[in-house]
């Protein structure tokens, strides 16, 4: 005669939960994958007074893999992280680390000078300075 264990479902509901979220993780990993690409990078933009900082999350780069230049009043950012010839020919048996580019178009202000932009990369961590046009304050007479 079998024991009663009031815990013996539970273990079978788990079990089953693990088996359905490993098949999950086996179909959905790909869409995944191109959902995370498309939502670029996360990006901070601080209005320090005299400029603007923006701070953007890349880690995983190299210093030469990202690119940043203005286009049309935008900084524009662009990342590659390009796949190793060794690792395609491995047998992942789980694979999240992304390749592919990283994009992001941040709009600027009218006041930045564009030719006073600095950036610097340290630790995953891109740091651009993006100075502001000094505005000289003319006080207007009530006549």
């Amino acid at each position: 005669m079998r024991t009663f264990d009031p815990f013996d479902e539970v273990r079978r509901l788990q079990e089953r939960m693990v088996r359905l979220l490993d098949e999950f993780d086996r179909f959905a990993a790909p869409a995944a994958e191109k959902l995370i690409e498309r939502l670029g990078m996360p990006v901070d933009v601080i209005d320090e007074g005299d400029k603007f900082r923006i701070v953007a999350d890349l880690p995983g780069f190299d210093k030469n893999d990202i690119e940043i230049y203005i286009e049309d009043g935008d900084l524009v950012i662009r990342a590659v992280r390009k796949e190793e010839k060794e690792e395609k020919d491995r047998n992942f048996l789980r694979r999240e680390r992304s390749f592919g580019e990283v994009y992001r178009r941040i709009s600027l202000p009218a006041d930045v000078q564009e030719d006073r932009i600095k950036a610097r990369y340290n630790n995953g961590v891109l740091e651009i300075e993006a100075p502001k046009t000094k505005s000289d304050r003319k006080i207007i007479r009530i006549e």
